[in-house]
């Protein structure tokens, strides 16, 4: 990636333009602001000095005591020579009221005057107030502020002004001080600004690609990896989805895995336990076609086994399909109220004759007469029928097989039957499919019936756990959700 296109670089190109654009707007705008107030400041001193100047002179020409005045004008012209300031008192031409040539301290006539000394002069005589203006003066050859007051007699009428004449360009070399004061700030601002710039820059973007280099880690399939980021805000969120995802896709990972070694294990187990029937068979009908067995008696022999060994392979298959449907997360239910007494009854009806054989007695009890769930009454059917067909056959003879429903706040299930029980290293493997005992009365099973029974168990929200004492006693417990039936 090229340095101009990484995101540290735009973030710091973006922060530096807006701060550099702050830092000149804020500086042009002191500039400006420096500079009127200077310029203002200036003025106002003017015009104060002008009246007080203006009322003083006042007071010696009603007096008419023209040496006092002349000492004042003195003391006054020497401070104000010193700040480039030029004193003269005006007669006013165009009344018949005029300061007398005593009091005037200028030889220049009023026709000689410059157009700003006579405009800032009308107006303070004709309006009779302080005015000011700036310009530039041919007199002078150069800016001049003038600032102009009136002065009046004892009866209250301008009989002159005061013109204050300042150098305005001493104030421009004092403007241009500040300007470059500002200036100097400016820059030390900018620098700042910078320094500040890369910080923020290096802040906003080093999260963000952690965040970028976790996802594409991520991508490689590397789950394990974490941003590690703990901001607060957006950012901090993103990085917490990031690890979120990551513990996700890492738990899909390992389900996946699950899965495909279930599938290979599906496959291998499918295909080991169909090998033996189909060898078997294939055994019995090259016998037969080759002419091997032709006594009547062990002809019908041989296709009794061959019926037997379909029979097998029929029920597998059809073991194999009800937990592919019942192991779909798609697979749906047709849930409604049915009674588990009913189911229970009618299951050991159906068992009766195995038991009677082998002298095996059903016990069933409850606390409710109907015990209602919500479920498929065939598949809650099938998988009790799994549990109680185990139960007798794994049971001594002459012994019983207790089954007792209790309804609480859940509705709980046990089969209780008393024979050889399972051992303990076995117990975790039991639901597992294709796993069966070596025992002579399960050599017929096909190790699917307890994962069916545990996954109908599932898909009706409920749960199936198993206890047992060898030579003792084994229990399987069921719980689901109970409900009420209303009375008719």
């Amino acid at each position: 990636m090229r340095f101009y296109n990484k995101l540290y670089f735009r973030f710091f190109t973006l922060f530096g333009i807006a701060s550099s654009v702050l830092v000149i707007a804020i500086g042009v705008i002191f500039m400006l602001m420096y500079k009127r107030n200077v310029i203002n400041e200036y003025v106002s001193v003017l015009q104060s000095d002008a009246t007080k100047i203006a009322y003083s002179i006042e007071d010696f020409v009603v007096e008419d005591n023209a040496s006092d005045y002349y000492d004042y004008m003195s003391s006054i012209e020497s401070v104000l020579e010193s700040q480039l300031v030029d004193v003269w008192v005006v007669r006013n031409y165009h009344r018949e009221h005029r300061i007398k040539n005593r009091y005037v301290n200028v030889s220049l006539k009023y026709r000689d005057m410059s157009p700003g000394m006579k405009e800032v002069l009308k107006k303070a005589i004709n309006n009779d107030r302080t005015v000011s203006n700036r310009g530039f003066d041919s007199i002078y050859d150069k800016d001049i502020i003038r600032c102009a007051s009136p002065i009046h007699d004892g009866g209250g009428n301008v009989i002159g002004a005061v013109l204050l004449n300042g150098d305005y360009d001493s104030k421009v070399e004092s403007i241009e001080n500040g300007k470059r004061i500002i200036l100097f700030c400016m820059i030390i601002a900018w620098l700042v600004s910078l320094v500040l710039a890369l910080f923020f820059a290096k802040q906003l973007s080093s999260p963000i690609s952690i965040i970028r280099k976790t996802a594409m880690k991520l991508t490689d399939r590397q789950y394990s990896v974490k941003t590690g980021l703990k901001n607060s805000g957006e950012l901090g969120e993103l990085a917490k989805a990031i690890d979120i995802l990551s513990d996700k896709l890492a738990e899909n990972e390992r389900i996946r895995d699950e899965i495909e070694q279930g599938r290979l294990d599906f496959f291998a187990n499918v295909s080991h336990e169909l090998r033996t029937p189909i060898t078997v068979i294939r055994g019995y009908t090259e016998s037969l076609a080759d002419g091997y067995i032709t006594e009547p008696d062990k002809v019908s022999h041989t296709y009794d086994r061959m019926l037997t060994e379909c029979r097998g392979i029929e029920r597998l298959v059809g073991d194999l399909l009800t937990l592919s449907k019942m192991q779909n997360p798609d697979f749906m239910i047709d849930m409604e109220p049915i009674s588990v007494v009913q189911i229970i009854d009618d299951i050991t009806r159906n068992a009766k004759i195995l038991c009677d054989s082998r002298n095996i007695t059903i016990n069933t009890t409850t606390n409710d007469s109907y015990c209602f769930m919500m479920g498929d009454y065939d598949r809650i059917r099938q998988m009790f029928l799994v549990i109680v067909d185990n139960a007798i056959k794994f049971s001594y003879d002459n012994s019983n097989i207790d089954i007792v429903m209790k309804k609480a706040e859940n509705l709980t299930i046990s089969i209780t039957d008393y024979g050889i029980g399972i051992p303990k290293e076995a117990l975790p493997n039991i639901f597992e499919k294709f796993y069966h005992s070596k025992l002579r009365m399960n050599e017929k099973g096909s190790g699917l019936g307890l994962p069916i029974a545990k996954n109908i168990a599932a898909k009706h929200g409920g749960t199936i756990s198993v206890t047992s004492i060898p030579d003792t006693h084994t229990t399987f417990t069921f719980e689901f959700d109970s409900i009420e039936m209303p009375d008719d």
